[in-house]
């Protein structure tokens, strides 16, 4: 009933066995991810539109979102979102309001700035 010794198979074929095994599933996950990019999974093709994003913290951000034509700052924390402000389409700068999204970086800190400048006058 039980397998004798000379059976079994040895140390390094089942570790080659299972690194072929790896391989075959990273292959396969590539493919896959591949196929579903090449289709628009992941995409936003809804009336909801990321167009910038700041991360402030590890855990704590501020997106500029796109709906049905109006433009909203949101802050993303340990809680839940919050709406910032309301922000005038024609205010966003050409190239983020066009589809192209910003990270972080100098523009985003540009625009809050303008932003909040409009605001106080």
């Amino acid at each position: 009933m039980g397998a004798s010794a000379a059976d079994l198979p040895g140390l390094g074929s089942s570790f080659a066995l299972s690194l072929v095994s790896l391989a075959v599933v990273c292959l396969l996950a590539y493919l896959a991810l591949r196929w579903f990019s090449r289709r628009g999974a992941g995409r936003s093709q809804g009336p909801v539109r990321v167009l910038a994003r700041c991360s402030l913290e590890p855990r704590r951000a501020v997106y500029i979102l796109q709906v049905a034509g109006r433009c909203f700052l949101v802050g993303v924390g340990d809680g839940p979102m919050s709406l910032l402000a309301e922000i005038d389409p024609a205010a966003v700068p050409s190239e983020i309001g066009a589809g192209a999204p910003v990270q972080g970086g100098l523009r985003f800190a540009e625009m809050l700035s303008r932003f909040r400048g409009k605001a106080k006058s």
